[in-house]
């Protein structure tokens, strides 16, 4: 492979992070909400909620039908996007078949720009590839709608800072769905850190290791965006599937904060190899200068001196796994397989049937309530329409969101801040503060508040 510079994608230069946070100064704003008071954000009771969709790919047509479950009484369809034409239709025609009429908007790249200028949707889900969703996001917002976006929510520093600040001045819920934060296992995890198994928490790891080498090189994506982020893009670019739960584990903006973070990388060989099979009018064919390594781990320390290891791996034949490794003073966790350890009565490492008493004893309230209907309508085990469930039923109640822009934003920054260490040469890299300290104050967790655990 050769290694060009790639540090433009990124949104910050190497100078303006390396020993400092990137700080944009935007002066004083007075109609910005203020960030103690927008942590417990919430608008009026929707019932339902009008919902707009943009892309309707893969994950943009599952997530509309488990939207559709929850229609009539919780959500409304009113319109649907995509720039292809034969989607949107055959999505339209699916929810005909269900009784449901969305207006269509496709045909055009800016077809979304249209379906944003409806006065009659609450609510905006991008579904699209992960590079557009910063720009459609921020717009959604400006546009009057809240919104819910694929993961990660931006792809640089300046998309992250604009979803702060959008969200803060139209006082618009920005949602980004990590759905591994509603997987039952993570669940278990946070409800037993809850509940002082782990005492306090000072170490995990997470990671998103999954071969996709053929599904971005083979299996005919209309426009190949997969293996275009790897051609442009070098670091971590799909973070939040790991950092997302370990960030609530560790109360991270309610309490602590990420400060900085390191990344390394190792020599790209596997888009290398596999576009040599390439037919000859395949964008990629016979491509080797290919920005992403095959893998990129990143370490980040946090204000209270706790420390993460990211693992990013989508291109090597390694087993599918996130990791999700938790280490406290008292008991420590490892994913894939899932196995405990516990320092009370000296279990040490739990045997088959004490590990399922504490599965039982420990099992989050949300998968006790609503886990049986979760794993009915599926995906991901349940954890998406769980994810889908508590937004809409915030939304209908009038109660804050279980997690909010500056979640998104801090999460989503590892993207272009890992792209920055890599090409400095492996150097700390600073993260941004988006919450102007209110990350200082102890918050309980949305999903930790039994006030909302109704099913």
């Amino acid at each position: 492979m050769q290694r060009r510079e790639y540090i433009a994608t990124t949104g910050v230069g190497v100078s303006g992070v390396i020993g400092g946070c990137v700080q944009l100064d935007r002066g004083d704003d007075p109609d910005r909400a203020n960030p103690d008071e927008f942590f417990s954000f919430n608008v009026e009771p929707i019932e339902p909620v009008t919902v707009g969709i943009i892309g309707l790919g893969n994950r943009g047509r599952h997530l509309t039908e488990l939207i559709e479950s929850f229609t009539p009484d919780r959500a409304s369809i009113r319109a649907i996007c995509d720039i292809r034409e034969e989607a949107t239709i055959d999505t339209h025609g699916w929810l005909a078949n269900q009784g449901h009429d969305p207006a269509m908007y496709t045909g055009d790249e800016n077809a979304w720009l249209d379906l944003l200028e409806r006065d009659d949707l609450d609510l905006v889900f991008v579904f699209t590839h992960y590079q557009a969703h910063g720009p459609m996001s921020i717009a959604a917002m400006e546009h009057g709608h809240h919104v819910a976006t694929e993961i990660p929510a931006a792809r640089t520093i300046e998309e992250c800072e604009e979803l702060v600040v959008t969200a803060e001045r139209e006082r618009k819920h920005c949602i980004m769905l990590e759905n591994v934060n509603y997987f039952d296992e993570e669940l278990w995890l946070l409800n037993m850190i809850e509940e002082g198994v782990f005492g306090e928490v000072n170490y995990a790891k997470g990671a998103y290791v999954h071969d996709l080498v053929n599904l971005s090189l083979f299996e005919n994506y209309w426009d190949n965006w997969r293996a275009r982020a790897h051609y442009e893009d070098r670091g971590d670019l799909y973070p939040t599937h790991g950092l997302g739960p370990i960030a609530h584990y560790m109360d991270i903006l309610r309490g602590d904060r990420f400060v900085s973070l390191t990344s390394t990388d190792s020599p790209e060989t596997r888009m290398t190899r596999a576009a040599t099979d390439l037919p000859p009018d395949h964008e990629f064919a016979g491509e080797t200068d290919w920005a992403n390594g095959d893998s990129t781990t990143t370490t980040i320390t946090t204000e209270q001196g706790r420390q993460i290891t990211l693992h990013y791996d989508v291109k090597t034949n390694r087993a599918y796994t996130r990791h999700n490794h938790v280490q406290g003073e008292t008991a420590f966790h490892a994913g894939f397989p899932s196995r405990l350890s516990v320092d009370a009565e000296g279990l040490g490492e739990l045997d088959d049937a004490t590990y399922e008493a504490y599965r039982d004893r420990y099992r989050h309230p949300l998968w006790e309530e609503l886990g049986d209907l979760a794993e009915e309508y599926g995906g991901h085990g349940g954890g998406d329409w769980l994810m889908l469930y508590r937004l809409f039923e915030a939304l209908n109640e009038g109660r804050p969101l279980d997690m909010n822009v500056y979640e998104a934003a801090a999460w989503s920054a590892v993207v272009p801040l890992s792209a920055a260490s890599l090409e400095a040469g492996s150097e700390p890299v600073s993260f941004r503060e988006f919450t102007r300290g209110a990350w200082e104050t102890e918050r309980t967790l949305p999903t930790l508040d039994a006030d909302t655990f109704h099913a």
